[in-house]
């Protein structure tokens, strides 16, 4: 998070580039002060702790399973117009969200996705991805790279019902790239 190459990284954000990250990249975008919570300045160092971190999972076990997310209201480029859930694995020991104040985080609109059924890591409100204010920057634990392709799901073909295509992570990447076409 206090690499050389995290200062290009958070100067590029705050200029609106996108930026995601995922799994260990979230916590990287956290422990970098892009993901801060409401009414925190992105990059501040803090006095006591961070406003938001990521801590063991409540089971204190690895979790490895697949998970399904709702998008929630916000205004992340990356999750937008997509009303349809999203099942995608997780793959963590230490994908637990902890935040001081989970309600000002909801009202401004920074939670973009949770989980929907099974909270695997015990994250507060089930919360699985959040973003900055300015909603170019995403951080999640789930692993929609892994669900590009209808075929990926482990359920595949087994129910003819299921649209193969609702239910895949590869819109979130579409987003950010047609944002980032749009620069």
């Amino acid at each position: 998070a206090h690499s050389p190459i995290m200062r290009d990284v958070v100067a590029k954000a705050r200029g609106g580039v996108p930026v995601l990250g995922i799994c260990n990249g979230f916590q990287v975008l956290i422990k970098a002060g892009l993901l801060p919570g409401p009414g925190e300045a992105p990059g501040a160092v803090w006095s006591e702790r961070p406003p938001a971190t990521l801590t063991h999972n409540a089971s204190g076990r690895f979790e490895c399973r697949w998970v399904t997310l709702r998008p929630q209201p916000s205004n992340c480029l990356w999750t937008e117009g997509i009303e349809d859930t999203i099942d995608c694995p997780i793959a963590h020991g230490e994908g637990r969200y902890v935040h001081p104040d989970v309600d000002a985080l909801t009202a401004a609109g920074q939670v973009t996705l949770t989980y929907v059924g099974a909270n695997p890591n015990g994250s507060i409100a089930s919360i699985a991805g959040v973003c900055n204010p300015a909603g170019n920057v995403l951080g999640l634990m789930p692993h929609p790279e892994n669900h590009l392709l209808p075929r990926q799901h482990p359920t595949a073909g087994l129910d003819p019902a299921r649209d193969p295509e609702r239910h895949l992570g590869l819109r979130i990447f579409r987003n950010g790239v047609a944002a980032a076409a749009q620069m």
